[in-house]
């Protein structure tokens, strides 16, 4: 199944946070079969098989699909390397095997996992198969994934399989597993934390630099001991201004650092005298704080105030799979284009790209757990463990600036006078802040919140310019009703928190009348629809009441016609238009 370079879909390196030059892509023609490992058909990886992009495109729901590929190996660049194969997702449980012998298994639909094929490949052909498990129970994060066998409300076609790229690296003896950057922007600073996939002592060199290695900012050695290191990275001001060193959306500022590990033989490379290097990962991550005080949300100590859109990243013929690197820039500068600073990726871990992209291009981002829709002990562990992977692979990436475990007590339908099941969403904001101190966390994002939660997200979708009034008293609204739903549940009460409208709007919007829906009724004209938007999102920015919004949505997504953008990402009413609205300030009018 030779295929060319250029006809191969997504070809670039998935993981732009944590580079190795060394690398294959895998993506492209796999053999493929349902039910039993006949490969009988063939598939275009990352696309799952529902989608049009595999080149299948069935909605039957199948539990059990096989993928199996052949990979040509060189001895030559396999000596004295490890060789990892990366997988970006696969929905929802994996088993791999490596010409014959079985590598493992992994559990999660959205998040990475990778195997040490190394003692397993050879010189020439070596046979990959993965067996892909995806079952119709609600007891594990499924998102927007529908589990009855069709589409229906807000939830769509699911995808079974693969859905994110698989690809190989070539390693050292000694590799860096991962490393992990919390920020101190008052000190202009930044802890490292080194994993590494062995246990003896092992020296690690850092080198950062900013505006793509224009800038030299420091360099050092630190000595990691039981796999595990840390340093501390002190960025001087007199050469770099302060401001250019700091990440916000209008000035995405980054900074790269390049980590070296070296042999722990101490042998030199024979060329310069210099220690040999086991492996070489380009990252880079964000000099950005994100909080809040008096009520207020703070980027880098300034107040600021979001404007986000909802965001589903589903696509018509590739589902959940952007259908290319483009596609999701495009995303994103349509997003800004429209007046956003930011998205509430919602029910979805995205693409390692789409965050790259938002890095890159100055967009903050709300990352979102998808949610079970049971509750019950397996529930539970599925949903930490998801959690928790996500939060370890995307911590780097600054325009993430808050997490979100539970969204509209989806999966905890008894949160508001159920202990148990506060207790889960606890647990889940507490574990996100035992991995991650310097982001803020909406624990039940909409309503029936825990105290603990750092923001109190409203969603209304019966906000009209006759029902504004309701939003007069703030703290006796925060401590009673939104939409008939409690907004803090029982035992817990709003504490003083950034209030933001995290869902609103979602006015259906079509060219020809069809059966879709939307949340806010239905417009004929971009007229009526401008009418409909503008006082309610006047009044979100200008009230003085709120510290962000969150409009739903960006794009159409199947039955839901709600989008700003059709599902073909074709803009229903023009951008300048949309950033008059979304854009205006608080103290000008939308019509300016």
């Amino acid at each position: 199944m030779e295929q060319r370079q250029n006809e191969i879909p997504r070809p670039e390196f998935p993981r732009p946070d944590f580079a190795r030059n060394e690398w294959e892509t895998l993506n492209g023609s796999w053999e493929f079969s349902f039910q039993q490992p006949v490969f009988d058909r063939e598939i275009q990886v990352p696309f799952c098989y529902q989608s049009k992009k595999s080149g299948i495109g069935e909605e039957k729901d199948y539990e059990t699909v096989w993928y199996r590929r052949t990979v040509v190996l060189n001895e030559e660049k396999l000596a004295g390397k490890r060789l990892l194969l990366k997988f970006g997702a696969v929905d929802s449980e994996a088993k791999v095997w490596v010409n014959g012998r079985y590598m493992g298994e992994h559990r999660g639909g959205y998040t990475s996992f990778e195997m040490d094929v190394t003692p397993y490949v050879k010189d020439g052909e070596n046979e990959i198969r993965v067996q892909a498990t995806d079952d119709t129970n609600a007891d594990k994060p499924r998102g927007k994934q529908s589990w009855t066998g069709e589409k229906f409300g807000c939830w769509y076609t699911p995808c079974t399989g693969i859905w994110q790229s698989v690809w190989l690296e070539y390693v050292g003896e000694t590799y860096l597993e991962r490393v992990k950057y919390t920020p101190d922007v008052d000190a202009l600073s930044a802890l490292c934390e080194i994993f590494l996939s062995e246990t003896e002592d092992t020296v690690v060199e850092l080198t950062a630099t900013a505006r793509e290695g224009e800038i030299f900012l420091g360099s050092q050695k630190l000595l990691c001991r039981h796999g595990y290191g840390k340093a501390v990275l002190v960025f001087p001001d007199y050469d770099v201004r302060r401001e250019e060193l700091l990440w916000t959306p209008d000035h995405p500022n980054l900074i790269d650092v390049r980590v070296r590990v070296f042999c722990r033989d101490g042998e030199s490379d024979g060329k310069n005298g210099e220690q040999r290097i086991s492996d070489e990962v380009a990252t880079y991550f964000g000099m950005r704080s994100i909080g809040y005080s008096n009520g207020q949300i703070l980027l880098n100590g300034s107040v600021f105030y979001q404007r986000l859109i909802l965001d589903q990243g589903y696509w018509p013929e590739s589902l959940l799979t952007p259908p290319s690197d483009e596609a999701i820039r495009k995303d994103i500068l349509l997003t800004k284009e429209m007046g956003f600073n930011g998205a509430r990726k919602h029910q979805k871990i995205e693409d390692p790209r789409y965050y790259y992209w938002a890095d890159r291009l100055g967009l903050i981002v709300w990352g979102e757990l998808p949610s079970a829709y049971e509750f019950n002990d397996r529930a539970v562990e599925a949903s930490a463990r998801e959690l928790l992977r996500f939060v370890e692979r995307d911590y780097n990436h600054p325009s993430i600036v808050t997490w979100v475990p539970v969204n509209e007590s989806w999966g905890v339908r008894q949160i508001l006078d159920n202990a148990q099941q506060q207790d889960y969403c606890r647990m889940l904001t507490y574990l996100i802040r035992a991995l991650d101190p310097v982001r803020l966390v909406s624990s039940n994002d909409g309503w029936e919140q825990v105290s603990e939660t750092d923001l109190c997200a409203v969603h209304d979708y019966a906000l009209f310019p006759s029902t504004i009034g309701k939003y007069d008293d703030m703290e006796a609204l925060c401590d009673s009703y939104a939409e008939s739903r409690c907004l803090f549940a029982a035992g817990s009460e709003y504490q003083g928190q950034p209030v933001l409208l995290t869902e609103y709007g979602g006015i259906a919007f079509e060219k020809e009348e069809e059966k879709g829906w939307g949340y806010y009724g239905k417009v004929k004209n971009e007229e009526e629809f401008l009418e409909r938007l503008k006082p309610v999102t006047e009044f979100l920015i200008r009230s003085g009441k709120f510290s962000g919004f969150c409009y739903t949505q960006l794009t159409d997504v199947m039955q839901e016609v709600n989008g700003l953008l059709f599902e073909d990402r074709t803009p229903k009413i023009s951008p300048e238009k949309l950033r008059a609205v979304f854009g205006a300030s608080a103290g000008s009018s939308s019509n300016s």
